[in-house]
């Protein structure tokens, strides 16, 4: 440990949260409790409600009263030297040592009760894909003791100091308007998200004008499709700013709550342009990185909300120059083409097949009236399997063979993938745990094959798959990462 970095006193002192950890999970569990009572007493006589309802919220709105101030008593932190020790000495003894070169980061969250009462809530992420999205820790502090702590633990993490007030005035590297977030909100969504949500809001829509009542499944599908993680993404980014400092990026964000996540660039296994069908139809692309241990709620650190693509291909070469690299553009041969299209073309054909079954048997076995709802549902349903989809999947695979690309750099190599949404994934070699090349049955007739790597990402342990290109250069992503081991290049301390 560097003794020149900053300990301001708060090494091997022991804290305790801040007693509005209380306050909020009390005043939530009492909201949940309230809701019951409100369908209790609808569903019952009020003196039934009194005696049953009243006993029940009271027994366990005070079992969770106590529960909640023990462990809030009884859980301390203790920061020292080399690493971060977590006590709960509740209904059972329990003790968690972090250390410090395991963390990933130190993430900042201020909710609505933490701007009410001045606190900062830190968040403490190992780089591990175990509990991906948790937290393996989390504090809460009046805000100038937790922002002295953050710049003690930070410093330990990157091995160097660092001041808050003094990364405030850093600028951002891209300029993200408002109005760019709300539109990353809507056209940032995946195809297939924003279609199911187009499709319900449409049939509810229909359903109020022809059938007369609006459908409440179809509203309810269009809300968790559509509009409420539209509405979480925009209130998550809102406020957006990115900059980095030597080989610390720091992402700032958030409406009502208040975000902020800092990483080392090492921690970094892969860093991706998105273009969903929408976005691109209007020029435009997103940036996300794949960081182990950020403990986001999304899943993974947006490195730049929906933007021109220019704009963000331009910010990842300043501001992830390790992974992007140049390229030819090398897109899937001509070789590749029939394998592609076979596995369209044959589930194509299954679903024209499970359309034609659907429509003898509809209209064999029910009365078709002109104009009824139902007949209308079930004629657009077959239609949808019998035509749309078919259609679709072909044009998919058309998209696909032009779109897919591959490349290998010095010490990046490049996936492009996708039919209607596009993305471009540089993966770093030294990340990756298993390489596996396969083809199938038409594809070895034209020596073609497909890489499957498989590394950490912030939801766990997954596969990247790779398009369709000759077998032996889908080899060579496997051969440079055992090289790399062979040789030396590969050097784990690089990453702690």
């Amino acid at each position: 440990m560097d003794e020149n970095l900053p300990t301001d006193g708060l090494e091997n002192r022991v804290y305790k949260n801040h007693y509005t950890i209380v306050v909020q999970s009390i005043f939530s569990f009492l909201l949940l409790i309230a809701f019951a009572g409100a369908i209790g007493y609808m569903s019952s006589g009020e003196m039934e409600f009194r005696s049953s309802w009243g006993i029940l919220i009271l027994v366990i709105g005070g079992t969770s009263v106590f529960i909640n101030v023990r462990v809030w008593m009884r859980t301390t932190f203790t920061f020292g030297p080399t690493e971060i020790t977590v006590v709960k000495d509740t209904l059972f003894k329990n003790e968690v040592n972090i250390q410090y070169s395991r963390l990933a980061s130190v993430n900042v969250r201020k909710g609505i009760i933490n701007q009410i009462f001045g606190t900062t809530t830190l968040l403490f992420n190992v780089n591990s894909s175990v509990n991906a999205r948790s937290a393996e820790a989390t504090l809460t502090l009046p805000d100038d003791e937790a922002n002295r702590l953050r710049e003690m633990v930070s410093s330990r993490i990157f091995q160097k100091a660092m001041v808050i007030e003094e990364e405030k005035q850093e600028e951002t590297l891209v300029s993200v308007s408002n109005m760019d977030v709300i539109l990353h909100g809507f056209f940032g969504q995946p195809t297939s998200s924003s279609l199911i949500g187009l499709a319900s809001g449409a049939y509810s829509v229909a359903t109020l004008f022809i059938g007369g009542g609006i459908s409440i499944v179809a509203l309810v599908i269009f809300a968790m499709s559509s509009i409420i993680p539209w509405v979480r993404t925009i209130l998550r980014y809102y406020n957006y700013r990115i900059y980095r400092i030597g080989d610390t990026i720091t992402v700032e964000s958030g409406l009502i709550s208040k975000y902020r996540s800092s990483f080392n660039i090492k921690k970094v296994n892969s860093v991706r342009v998105r273009e969903p069908l929408l976005a691109r139809l209007l020029g435009k692309s997103l940036l996300e990185a794949e960081v182990v241990g950020l403990a986001d709620s999304e899943g993974l650190p947006l490195l730049c909300p929906l933007k021109g693509k220019r704009v963000v291909d331009d910010l990842a070469v300043r501001l992830v120059p390790e992974f992007v690299f140049e390229t030819g553009h090398h897109t899937q041969p001509r070789e590749a083409f029939v394998p592609t299209m076979f596995n369209k073309i044959f589930w194509a054909a299954m679903l024209v097949a499970v359309g034609a079954v659907l429509y003898l048997y509809v209209t064999a076995n029910y009365h078709m009236e002109t104009g009824s709802l139902d007949n209308l549902v079930l004629l657009t349903a077959v239609a949808i399997i019998a035509v749309l989809l078919p259609v679709l999947m072909i044009i998919h695979g058309l998209l696909a063979h032009r779109n897919r690309e591959f490349e290998m750099g010095d010490e990046t190599f490049l996936f492009v993938t996708g039919g209607y949404d596009r993305q471009k994934e540089y993966i770093r070699y030294d990340k990756v745990q298993v390489c596996r090349v396969s083809s199938g049955i038409v594809q070895r007739r034209f020596g073609m094959g497909t890489c499957s790597v498989g590394l950490m990402t912030s939801k766990g342990a997954t596969s990247i798959r790779s398009g369709i290109f000759s077998r032996t250069d889908m080899e060579l992503v496997g051969k440079e990462v055992m090289d790399r081991i062979r040789d030396g290049r590969y050097d784990y301390r690089r990453y702690q």
